[in-house]
């Protein structure tokens, strides 16, 4: 009988200690994806998730055109504008987001 609550109680632990650990907080404006890889952007830009999953980031502000390309202005904190008619206009230049633009937390 000792042996079994033991063993209950030994289950429990790993059950709640497992939850935890799943449980981790990803920090505002950032993204874990479902390896466990938590991405954020760099200061003043942004990070944008997308259509395949994939977490890519710009210096500045970005937007996803009708085609999912992630355009985002290059200069940190930099603003972006998309017109109706799908034209983009960024502070100083426009450059593609990317992952190598994220900062990976472990």
């Amino acid at each position: 009988m000792k042996f079994l609550s033991l063993l209950a109680v030994l289950s429990f632990a790993m059950i709640v200690a497992s939850q935890v650990q799943a449980q981790q907080v990803v920090p505002e404006g950032c993204f874990k994806d479902f390896s466990g890889k938590t991405s954020c952007p760099p200061l003043g830009g942004e990070l944008v998730v997308t259509l395949s999953g994939q977490a890519v980031c710009g210096k500045g502000r970005c937007v996803r055109d009708l085609f999912g390309k992630v355009t985002c202005s290059a200069l940190p904190g930099g603003q972006i504008m998309q017109e109706v008619n799908g034209k983009i206009m960024c502070a100083g230049s426009c450059e593609e987001a990317s992952a190598s633009n994220c900062q990976e937390i472990k």
